[in-house]
C-alpha cells in the first residue's frame, strides 16, 4: 500500500513537472542553524524542473556564514546562475559552518557566482519582478526578518502575483521559533494580502523525520552521488558540532535518520501546489499576537491555508511518503 500510495505522488509530480513550466522562487532561509534548511534547499535545487530557484536570501543571525553554505550548495550543483543575498547580519556562529568553512563568498564570485550584500534591496528588486504573466512564489523557511522589511517598501498591489509558502507558527498556541523571533516582522507578513499563503506549522512540521529504510536507501547512495555526498558530509558535520543536542521525537543521527526537518515541508508544499498530497489544509483566519501566538481571529485574520494534519492516522506513515520523495528526487538529481 505505502508502495501504490509513494507512485502515486510520484505520477502527481511528474505530471506537475511535465505540463508546468518551473515556478519563479525566492528562498529565504536561516541555513546552518537547524539542519533543515540544508535539507530544503538541497531539495529545491535537485527539481529545477519544478523550482525556477532566483534568489537565495539568508537571514538574520551570521549571514556571512549562512551565506558561505548557501554558495557552497549552490556551487556543488553547479547554479552560479543563483545569487546569495545576506540580509541583516550579527555575529556568531552555527553548528553547519565548518563544512562550508572552506568555501568563501569571494570564491563563489571568482567561480562565477553573484552576492548582493544588500539582502533585503535584493529581495525586493527580485519580488518586484512578479507579475499575472510570471506568477513568484516565496518560500520563507526562516524568521521573516528580511521580508517583513520589505513588504512595506513593495506595492500591495504585486501581492497578488505572489504566493507565500512558509515554515512558521502553531495552529495550537504554542510560541514558535520563526515567528517570536521577530514579532513585528511575522505580523506585517501574516497581515499582508498574498496570492495564495500555505503555512506549515509546528502541528504538522514536528512529525517531520525521514529514518529508516528510505535513509538507508539514501545513504546507499552516498558514493554514487555527490548530491547525496553533499547532504551526509553536511549533516554529520552539523551533527557533531552539536546538531546532536536539537530537540526531536525521534532519536536521530547521520546513521539511522534525519533530524525534525521542518522547512522542507513548507519546500514540499510549493513543489506539489495546488495539491495536498499527504496532507489535511484547513482554511483558517490567522493573526500574530503581540506575545507571539498565531492566532485564529474571523474579523482581522487574514485567510491562511494551514497544513493542519497528516492524512494518514498515523502521521509518520504520511511524512515517510514525503520523505520518500524528497529523498529519490536528491539520488536522481
Amino acid at each position: 500500500m505505502k508502495i501504490l500510495l509513494h507512485c502515486f505522488i510520484w505520477s502527481i509530480v511528474l505530471i506537475i513537472r511535465i505540463h508546468s513550466k518551473p515556478v519563479p522562487t525566492i528562498l529565504d532561509t536561516d541555513i546552518g542553524s537547524d539542519y533543515d534548511d540544508q535539507m530544503a534547499l538541497t531539495y529545491i535545487l535537485a527539481n529545477p524542473t519544478i523550482f525556477d530557484l532566483k534568489l537565495v536570501v539568508v537571514s538574520t543571525g551570521n549571514t556571512t556564514q549562512r551565506g558561505q553554505i548557501a554558495a557552497k550548495t549552490l556551487s556543488i550543483f553547479g547554479r552560479f546562475d543563483v545569487p546569495v543575498a545576506l540580509g541583516l547580519t550579527k555575529r556568531g556562529g552555527m553548528p553547519e559552518y565548518p563544512w562550508a568553512e572552506d568555501y568563501t563568498l569571494d570564491q563563489f564570485q571568482k567561480d562565477g557566482g553573484k552576492v548582493y550584500e544588500n539582502g533585503e534591496e535584493a529581495l525586493l528588486n527580485e519580488m518586484q519582478k512578479a507579475n499575472s504573466d510570471n506568477i513568484y512564489n516565496v518560500i520563507e523557511i526562516a524568521p521573516e526578518t528580511s521580508l517583513g522589511h520589505v513588504i512595506p517598501r513593495l506595492d500591495p498591489e504585486m501581492l497578488r502575483y505572489i504566493r507565500l509558502f512558509a515554515m512558521a507558527g502553531s495552529l495550537h498556541s504554542s510560541r514558535e521559533y520563526n515567528i517570536v523571533s521577530d514579532i513585528p516582522a511575522a505580523q506585517t507578513v501574516f497581515n499582508s494580502s498574498w496570492a495564495y499563503f500555505s503555512l506549515s506549522p509546528l502541528d504538522t512540521t514536528v512529525y517531520m523525520q525521514f529514518f529508516g529504510a528510505e535513509w538507508q536507501t539514501f545513504l546507499s547512495f552516498t558514493n554514487k552521488s555527490k548530491h547525496v555526498e553533499l547532504i551526509i558530509d553536511s549533516y554529520t558535520v552539523w551533527y557533531n558540532n552539536g546538531g546532536k543536542h536539537f530537540g526531536a521525537r525521534i532519536p536521530f543521527s547521520p546513521q539511522n535518520g534525519t533530524s525534525t526537518m521542518y522547512d522542507v515541508l513548507a519546500a514540499y508544499s510549493a513543489a506539489i501546489y495546488p495539491n495536498f498530497l499527504s496532507m489535511i489544509v484547513e482554511n483558517v483566519p490567522l493573526i500574530v499576537t503581540n506575545d507571539g501566538i498565531t492566532a485564529i481571529n474571523a474579523t482581522l485574520g487574514k485567510p491562511v491555508n494551514a497544513s493542519a494534519k497528516f492524512s494518514t492516522s498515523d502521521p509518520y506513515a504520511s511524512t515517510e511518503l514525503i520523505g520518500m520523495t524528497v529523498l529519490n528526487s536528491i539520488i536522481s538529481s
